[in-house]
């Protein structure tokens, strides 16, 4: 049997494989399949673990977003997993990771996509609470977010933007070393925002424990 110490690269391919399959399989079934493939396509996955593994500094990130838009992102992965008795998404730095993901391994049409959802939630704060998001209270911003998903304030193609972003902001949380260390074999408590998904023997070891 081989070990971590003598895997040949015919393993550690087949590994990484195992690996994509995995993620695919429970990406799909929190965000649906062809949001899953557009997150995890191509190097994804091997890029998201090398973040995890050598997390660089923000400025090495690009100007992919502007200032105000990163403290949207900052504010929508605090919202979208806040801390619990698990740390935040911001804590293990998904608002790095997304532009990171993003310059890494996706189009530019996926990077427009996301500075325009960031752009309208922030745009949907102003209209509804006569703010930007940043500087909502948390019951605000978590309600806002709900009626992005679950009102027709936006059109289709605005809610296909918002669930790429949402699970990029999941695919970063989950290949950190606290999500792969610490999260994932918590039991996933239903009601959150992406809590209507049944806990079964299946989803246990995926469960998150908050998503607002």
């Amino acid at each position: 049997m081989s070990t971590n110490s003598n895997k040949t690269e015919l393993d550690i391919h087949t590994d990484d494989q195992d690996n994509r399959r995995l993620f695919m399989k429970k990406m799909a079934a929190l965000f649906g399949a062809t949001t899953a493939a557009a997150v995890l396509s191509g190097c994804s996955l091997p890029v998201a673990e090398k973040f995890a593994v050598q997390r660089p500094k923000s400025s090495q990130n690009g100007t992919l977003f502007s200032e105000h838009e990163l403290s949207v992102l900052y504010s929508l992965c605090e919202t979208i997993l806040p801390k619990t008795n698990t740390p935040s998404a911001v804590e293990v730095g998904c608002h790095e990771f997304i532009p990171h993901q993003l310059q890494h391994c996706h189009s530019k049409q996926q990077q427009d996509d996301c500075k325009q959802i960031i752009n309208t939630v922030d745009m949907q704060a102003l209209k509804k609470f006569g703010q930007t998001f940043i500087l909502l209270q948390p019951q605000q911003q978590q309600q806002l977010l709900i009626d992005i998903e679950s009102d027709s304030i936006l059109s289709d193609i605005e809610k296909g933007q918002f669930k790429f972003l949402k699970a990029l902001i999941v695919f970063g949380y989950f290949t950190s070393e606290v999500g792969t260390t610490q999260v994932l074999n918590y039991q996933p408590v239903p009601g959150g925002f992406i809590g209507s998904i049944p806990a079964n023997l299946d989803t246990k070891s995926w469960g998150p424990q908050a998503y607002y």
